[in-house]
């Protein structure tokens, strides 16, 4: 599989391109905007996209590169780690493809979840912040 390649900003990539975090604890997790330690996943359709994309967030989910991980300090996965992973993961979910499906619905599912809990946890923390800012007061020598 030749679509996923090291990230180069000044390389062209597919308008379907996805990214893919490689360096740190959360090694393979995918992303739609890209930073300077991720490959590149250039899918050539939306939909060959999205079987990939939510084959990542699944290894990535449940930590399955971890033991693939190298590095002392900072650790990171190759590229050719990755890359079969990836292929024997797809391999397992174009063999069922009904329950794959069934997968990837219940996980963006529980995506949308988990991003709106995150809204309405910054919510709240705003209106702590904001009941108590009328006594919130200045030290004496800032006068």
């Amino acid at each position: 599989m030749q679509k996923i390649t090291t990230y180069n900003p000044d390389q062209k990539r597919s308008p379907f391109a996805f990214f893919i975090l490689s360096k740190g604890m959360n090694s393979g997790k995918p992303m739609e905007h890209p930073c300077p330690n991720c490959f590149t996943f250039n899918a050539a359709d939306q939909t060959e996209k999205d079987h990939y994309y939510w084959i990542c967030f699944g290894l990535w989910q449940s930590k399955s590169l971890h033991p693939l991980l190298t590095g002392s300090v900072i650790p990171f996965i190759r590229l050719h780690d990755l890359n079969q992973v990836i292929i024997q993961a797809s391999e397992k979910a174009q063999a069922s493809p009904a329950n794959f499906l069934k997968t990837v619905e219940a996980l963006k599912i529980l995506d949308q979840h988990e991003k709106q809990y995150h809204r309405n946890l910054l919510l709240i923390s705003e209106a702590k912040k904001t009941i108590f800012a009328n006594y919130r007061t200045r030290p004496s020598f800032y006068r």
